[in-house]
């Protein structure tokens, strides 16, 4: 099992020593670079590469934890949870708490612990959160809400949030509806969402796109999916690969959608399913 960031946690057992000697501008520089290699790696899905250039980046601490270790360690974190490792990227964000509070690194522990089904600890970690919110940022006290199924308070921080043309607002209502069960306002919320610049969210290219197959607009349909991809490596990105093949089917491009899949299989060589659908292709 790969190891927890070693220097952090010898920090934390022996001295929890927050600063140290402050480093070498070449140090520096050699950290932030292997911290934008990371950052490019996981970018590219390339999980465990990623996991090794943030490890070189916090080699090269010794015995300090600031700001940067700090935020290259928060990096690694989710690379482990994206590779799978969520008991470790837990426990890599409770290292990182036990050196510095924040509001950000409890949510995301909160949601790691609700994936793990542990709601009770996800609860105390988002009101942990709750309490170190400013009482003017609207969008983090709506979903912390909504993630604690407050839906009435949600909606409240929200629906201000929108009024205040926040587009970050937009999109969680639309989440906040969407679990609700008034999925056709949620989809209108979303595609609201997605006229606004820099919208991010590539979820909400999935609903929208799987919401103009139903309606038989597969102009459209790619048109949100080929948006959605652009936007690089996601939790939906292999599923929003896999709609835009099967738009191509519906509109009997056959030689397209046997091309997309031929490189969706090289990035999802054990999808059954799309393995299937292949053999089917290659006989059209």
């Amino acid at each position: 099992m790969r190891k927890l960031w070693a220097p952090l946690a010898a920090m934390i057992i022996s001295t929890g020593l927050l600063t140290g000697c402050s480093a070498s501008s070449q140090v520096r520089e050699q950290q932030n670079a292997l911290r934008a290699e990371g950052m490019s790696l996981a970018a590219a899905g390339d999980y465990e590469s990623a996991i090794a250039s943030y490890d070189e980046a916090l080699s090269l601490a010794d015995l300090r934890a600031g700001s940067l270790e700090l935020d290259i360690a928060a990096y690694k974190a989710a690379a482990l949870y994206r590779s799978g490792e969520l008991t470790e990227a837990i426990d890599l964000y409770s290292a990182i708490l036990d050196l510095k509070k924040s509001a950000e690194i409890y949510l995301t522990r909160g949601l790691l612990y609700r994936e793990a089904g542990d709601q009770e600890a996800a609860n105390a970690d988002f009101t942990a959160a709750m309490d170190m919110t400013s009482k003017k940022d609207l969008v983090m006290l709506g979903r912390l809400s909504y993630y604690m199924e407050d839906y009435s308070s949600a909606k409240s921080y929200l629906e201000e949030a929108t009024a205040d043309g926040d587009p970050e607002g937009i999109y969680w209502q639309a989440e906040l509806y969407w679990e609700m069960g008034n999925k056709d306002y949620a989809l209108t919320l979303y595609q609201s969402y997605l006229t606004t610049e820099g919208a991010e969210h590539p979820d909400a290219y999935a609903k929208v796109a799987s919401y103009q197959v139903d309606q038989e607009q597969y102009d459209a349909a790619l048109e949100t999916l080929e948006a959605g991809i652009a936007l690089g490596d996601s939790d939906v990105l292999q599923q929003l690969l896999a709609m835009r093949i099967a738009v191509y089917e519906y509109q009997s491009d056959w030689a397209t959608a046997k091309s997309l899949m031929e490189s969706y299989l090289e990035s999802y060589p054990e999808d059954e399913d799309a393995l299937r659908e292949y053999d089917f292709l290659r006989t059209r």
